[in-house]
C-alpha cells in the first residue's frame, strides 16, 4: 500500500511538471529544432537542401529585397552593440559577464561553422539573454563576388545550423566586409531574412588601451550607431604580421614574415579589457544599448537598457528549450568534422594542467605526424596504406570501438603495415568522466585482446573537447591527441584535386609544416576516393620536403650526412622520444639566476648612463646623430661606437640572423651552420614565435645564441614624414612592456638550455632598423638587457637577386680591401622566408674558408657572441676588452 502511494505521488508530480511545460510560454514558441531531436540519419541534421531549393525557386519568381539596417533614427541616445564571429568559450563568457555587470544588451553574429564546432558557447549566449543572429557560414569576405547558388547554400546552411543549436532561427544576417548589392539583397530575402546589418562603427581593440582612449572613441560616436567588435578574424590569413610597423626604415628593412596563421590576431585579454573600457565609457557618456533588431522597428520605440553597474540581474529568463541541448549536440558532434572543421595552427600551450589536448608535440626532433580516421571506405583505406608504404611513412590511425567490430580485417591490415593505433572516442554532450573512461577502456581492451595492440593514445575526432573528457583520458594515463591542421573542410567534399584543397588549406602564407605538428586526415569524407592519398603526398612534397637543404651538390637524397629532411612518424613515437621533448614553459627552477629578470638588472641613473651605454653599445657606421639616433647630444654620440666590430685581435667573425620565419627557411640555415660546425646568434622577433616554439628551442639546443629583436618590431626612432624630424614610436611604458614580453617568450622556451655550461639565451638586443634613442637604451638596461648590438655589415640578403651577388656582399663584410679579415666583424642576415639565397651563400663562403690553410691570414673562424661579450667587456675601452677577447675561444 505504501508503494502504491509513492507511485501515485510520483505520477502526480510528473503530471504537474508536464502541465507546467505545456502551458509555459516557451512551449508555444516555434521550435525549429524539434524535428532534429531524435535524429537517426546524421547526414540530414544540417542538411539545408530543401531550404536552398526553396530560396532558389523564390529568386526566380520574386525580386523582393531585404532591407539594410545601418542605424537608428529614433533620436534616443543609444547604440546597438554587436560582436561579430566567436572567440574561445572562456573569453565569450567573460564578455557575457561584463554585459551582465553593466546591464548592457548586445547582438552576437555567429557563423555556422563556429556554431557547429562549439554549440555550447552559442547556447550560453542565449542563456544570458543576448541576441543571436547569422554571420553566414564562415564569415567569408566579399560575398557579393560569389555565384548566387553558392551564396544561397551558404546562408541556408548557416541558418539551419543555428536553428538546430538554439531552437530559434535568426531574423538578421550580417555579411563580413561585403557590399550589399541589389542581387545580394534579393538572395538574402529569398533565404528567409528580412534585413541585413551594416555597421557604421568598428572598435579597434588595440587602440582602446586606456579609459581616456575609450572616452574619446565614445565621444565620436553618433547616437543610433551600430558599434561592432570583431571576435573572429577573416578566413584568409593576412601575410603582414600584426603589430609590425609599416614605416620604412633606412636600413635593416625586414621582409614580410610568413608564419602559421593564428586562430586570432588579437589577444583575448586585449578584447576583454577593451570591451570593459567601452562599457564604462558608454555609461559615463549616458549612452544606453539596444539590440540591432530594435533598430528595424520603425513603428515602435525600442526599450534600451542603461549601461550601469548592477550587483544582480534577475530579469534574464532562461528558455526551457535548452534542456534539450544535450540531445541536439549528440548529433552535432557527428557532423562537425565532416562539414565545419577549419584548419588551425596552434601556439604553444602551458603544461601546468596535465589533462590537456596535444595539438602539437613539444619536441625538437625534425619530425611531424600524419594521423588518420574513418575506416568505412575500404577503397580509400587501401589507397592510403599503399601510398604510405611506397613513401616509407608510418602513421597513426585512430579507430572507434564500433569500427573495431565492423571492420576488423581492415584494422588488421593497418596493423600489419606497421602503423600505430589509437582509440577514437565520441563522447555525448554531458557525458560523465566515468562514462568516457569506460568507453576508452573498452576500446583499449578490444585492441589488446583481439588485435594484440597496446595503446595510450586517444582522440576525439571532432567537436570541442570537454573538460570531463580531458580528465577521463588523463586519469587513465593516456594522451589526448588533437591536431595542428585538420585537412578536411566541409566545402571540399566534392573537390577533385589536391591543388584545389591545398590552395584553401594553406593559402599563400604557410610555406611549410613544422616540427611536432599533427596533420589529420579523414578517410571517409571525400567523394573522390583518391583525394586523401593525393593530399598526403602533395603535402609531403610541398610542405615537408621543401624544409630540407637540397642543392645539386648537397642533397638528402644523395648525401647520407645531410640530415635536414624532416620525417613523418607516428605521433606516439615522437611523444615517447624524450631525448627531444621538453616542457613549455620551462621550469623556473631550471632557469639560471642570471636570466631571471627580477634578479639581474643594471642600475642606470643620470650619472652612469653614458658610461654604461658606451660600454654596451656596438653600433653601425650608418647610424648617426642625424639618422636614427635620438636624445643624445652631439658630444654624447662621440662616445658611442660606430664600427660595429667586437674588440678582438682574433681572426673571428660573427654570424647573426634577424626576425623570424618558418621551418622552410630556418632549418636550412641551421643545417649549414651545423655542417660547418659554426655558431650563430639569432635575434628573434617574438610576435609570432609561440606559434612554433619547437623551432626556437631547436635553434638553442643546436648551440646557438638567442637574442631579442623586440616583440612588435617597432623602431626606437623613426623620421616623421610630415615634419622631417626624428620621433619615438612608443612611450617608455609601452617600450618596457614590449621588451619584457619579448624576453619572457624567449625565456619560457629556451631559458634552461645551456651550451658548454653557458646559457643559449642571452640578454643581447638588436634594435629594429638599428635605430636607438636615449630613452630606449635606458629602458633596455632597466629591463635587464646587457648589450645593444647592431653590427658592422648589413648584408641586405632579403633584397639579393642571386647567390653570387649575396656571396660578394658577405665577403665585403668579412674582408678588408687588402684581403685581411675584419676582426670582430658582425654580419647581419635574416631568417625570413623571402631570404632564399642566404643558406647557400653561407655554405659557399664557409666551404671556401675551410679549404684554406690554417696559416692563411685570410682564414677566419666563426665565434659565438656570448663568448666575447662577457663580464668586464667594454666597447669603448679597447685595451681592456682585448685582454678578455684576444685568444682562441674554441
Amino acid at each position: 500500500m505504501k508503494n502504491k502511494k509513492i507511485v501515485s505521488s510520483l505520477v502526480l508530480l510528473i503530471g504537474i511538471c508536464l502541465m507546467g511545460v505545456l502551458f509555459s510560454k516557451d512551449f508555444f514558441t516555434t521550435q525549429t529544432a524539434g524535428d532534429y531531436r531524435n535524429i537517426t540519419d546524421v547526414q540530414n541534421s544540417y542538411n539545408a537542401d530543401a531550404e536552398t531549393a526553396q530560396a532558389l525557386t523564390q529568386l526566380k519568381t520574386s525580386q523582393e529585397k531585404a532591407t539594410v539596417i545601418t542605424h537608428s533614427n529614433s533620436g534616443q541616445r543609444h547604440i546597438a552593440l554587436t560582436f561579430d564571429g566567436l572567440t574561445d568559450r572562456t573569453s565569450v563568457q567573460q564578455i557575457l559577464d561584463l554585459l551582465k555587470k553593466y546591464n548592457a544588451k548586445a547582438t552576437f553574429f555567429v557563423d555556422g561553422m563556429q556554431t557547429a564546432e562549439d554549440p555550447q558557447t552559442v547556447v550560453n549566449i542565449k542563456k544570458e539573454g543576448q541576441r543571436i543572429e547569422n554571420y553566414t557560414l564562415s564569415g567569408m569576405v566579399k560575398m557579393e563576388n560569389l555565384p548566387v547558388e553558392r551564396i544561397v547554400k551558404d546562408f541556408c546552411r548557416a541558418q539551419k545550423i543555428i536553428k538546430v543549436t538554439t531552437d530559434q532561427g535568426p531574423n538578421l544576417l550580417k555579411c563580413n566586409e561585403t557590399k550589399y548589392t541589389d542581387q545580394l539583397l534579393q538572395v538574402v530575402k529569398a533565404s528567409g531574412f528580412n534585413s541585413v546589418v551594416k555597421s557604421d562603427v568598428f572598435l579597434n581593440v588595440k587602440q582602446i588601451n586606456s579609459l581616456p582612449t575609450a572616452d574619446n572613441f565614445v565621444g565620436n560616436i553618433k547616437p543610433g550607431s551600430i558599434v561592432s567588435i570583431k571576435l573572429k578574424t577573416n578566413p584568409e590569413p593576412v601575410v603582414n604580421e600584426p603589430g609590425k610597423t609599416d614605416l620604412k626604415p633606412a636600413i635593416d628593412k625586414q621582409p614580410g614574415l610568413k608564419v602559421l596563421p593564428q586562430s586570432t590576431d588579437l589577444g583575448e585579454k586585449e578584447i576583454i579589457d577593451a570591451v570593459e573600457k567601452l562599457l564604462i565609457a558608454l555609461d559615463k557618456a549616458n549612452y544606453t544599448t539596444a539590440y540591432v533588431e530594435d533598430f528595424s522597428k520603425t513603428n515602435t520605440t525600442p526599450k534600451p537598457v542603461k549601461t550601469t553597474l548592477l550587483q544582480n540581474r534577475n530579469d534574464v529568463k532562461v528558455n526551457n528549450v535548452f534542456s534539450f541541448m544535450p540531445k541536439i549536440t549528440d548529433f552535432l558532434r557527428e557532423q562537425i568534422a565532416d562539414l565545419f572543421t577549419c584548419r588551425t595552427a596552434y601556439a604553444a600551450e602551458i603544461v601546468d594542467n596535465n589533462a590537456k589536448e596535444i595539438k602539437i608535440v613539444l619536441t625538437t626532433e625534425p619530425a611531424l605526424s600524419y594521423t588518420f580516421g574513418g575506416l568505412s571506405n575500404e577503397a580509400v583505406v587501401n589507397d592510403v596504406l599503399g601510398r604510405l608504404n611506397s613513401l616509407g611513412i608510418k602513421a597513426t590511425f585512430f579507430v572507434a570501438e564500433i569500427e573495431m567490430k565492423k571492420y576488423p580485417e581492415t584494422l588488421r591490415r593497418i596493423i600489419a603495415n606497421g602503423h600505430e593505433i589509437g582509440v577514437a572516442i565520441r563522447p555525448k554532450d554531458g557525458e560523465t568522466i566515468d562514462e568516457t573512461r569506460n568507453t576508452i577502456m573498452r576500446g583499449r581492451n578490444t585492441l589488446q585482446e583481439q588485435f594484440g595492440v597496446k595503446t595510450n593514445l586517444v582522440k576525439q575526432p571532432w567537436g570541442a573537447v570537454a573538460d570531463t573528457t580531458k580528465e577521463a583520458v588523463f586519469s587513465l594515463e593516456c594522451k589526448l591527441i588533437g591536431q595542428s591542421i585538420n585537412v578536411v573542410q566541409s566545402k571540399h567534399k566534392d573537390y577533385t584535386s589536391a591543388d584545389q584543397v591545398m590552395a584553401e588549406i594553406f593559402g599563400k602564407s604557410i610555406f611549410s609544416l613544422a616540427r611536432g605538428q599533427i596533420i589529420h586526415f579523414r578517410m571517409d569524407y571525400y567523394t573522390n576516393d583518391r583525394l586523401v592519398g593525393d593530399l598526403m603526398e602533395t603535402i609531403k612534397q610541398r610542405k615537408v620536403d621543401n624544409i630540407a637543404y637540397a642543392t645539386f651538390y648537397d642533397n638528402p637524397a644523395n648525401n647520407p650526412a645531410n640530415y635536414s629532411q624532416y620525417k613523418i612518424k607516428p605521433v606516439g613515437e615522437i611523444l615517447s622520444n624524450t631525448k627531444f621533448t621538453y616542457q613549455y614553459p620551462v621550469d623556473p627552477k631550471n632557469i639560471p639566476v642570471r636570466l631571471r629578470n627580477d634578479l639581474h638588472r643594471l642600475t642606470i641613473d643620470q650619472y652612469n648612463f653614458l658610461d654604461e651605454v658606451s660600454k654596451r653599445y656596438i653600433g653601425n657606421a650608418d647610424v648617426t646623430y642625424e639618422d636614427r639616433m635620438l636624445g643624445f647630444s652631439k658630444m654624447e654620440t662621440r662616445h658611442l661606437d660606430k664600427s660595429g666590430l667586437v674588440q678582438t685581435e682574433d681572426n673571428v667573425i660573427f654570424l647573426t640572423f634577424d626576425d623570424w620565419g618558418t621551418d622552410a627557411a630556418i632549418n636550412k640555415i641551421l643545417y649549414v651552420l651545423h655542417k660547418h660546425n659554426v655558431p650563430g646568434t639569432f635575434f628573434v622577433l617574438t610576435n609570432n614565435v609561440l606559434n612554433n616554439p619547437n623551432l626556437l628551442r631547436t635553434i638553442a639546443v643546436q648551440g646557438h645564441n638567442i637574442g631579442s629583436h623586440s616583440d612588435k618590431h617597432k623602431p626606437m626612432v623613426v623620421r616623421d614624414p610630415k615634419t622631417g624630424k626624428q620621433v619615438i614610436t612608443q612611450n617608455k611604458e609601452e617600450y618596457t612592456k614590449d621588451l619584457a614580453t619579448a624576453y619572457q617568450k624567449l625565456r619560457d622556451v629556451t631559458g634552461d638550455v645551456t651550451i658548454n655550461g653557458k646559457t643559449a639565451l642571452t640578454r643581447f638586443f638588436r634594435p629594429p632598423t638599428l635605430a636607438i634613442s636615449k630613452m630606449g637604451a635606458e629602458t633596455l638596461f632597466e629591463t635587464g638587457y646587457e648589450y645593444i648590438i647592431s653590427g658592422s655589415c648589413s648584408t641586405y640578403d632579403y633584397k639579393a637577386q642571386s647567390i653570387p651577388e649575396l656571396v660578394e656582399t658577405i665577403k665585403e663584410g668579412v674582408y678588408a680591401k687588402n684581403g685581411s679579415v675584419k676582426k670582430g666583424a658582425i654580419l647581419t642576415m635574416h631568417m625570413g622566408d623571402s631570404c632564399i639565397y642566404t643558406p647557400t651563400a653561407l655554405d659557399i663562403l664557409l666551404t671556401a674558408n675551410e679549404a684554406k690553410s690554417d696559416t692563411d691570414p685570410s682564414k677566419f673562424k666563426v665565434g659565438r657572441l656570448s663568448d666575447y661579450l662577457i663580464d668586464g667587456y667594454s666597447q669603448i675601452n679597447r685595451k681592456k676588452s682585448l685582454k678578455l677577447t684576444s685568444h682562441d675561444k674554441d
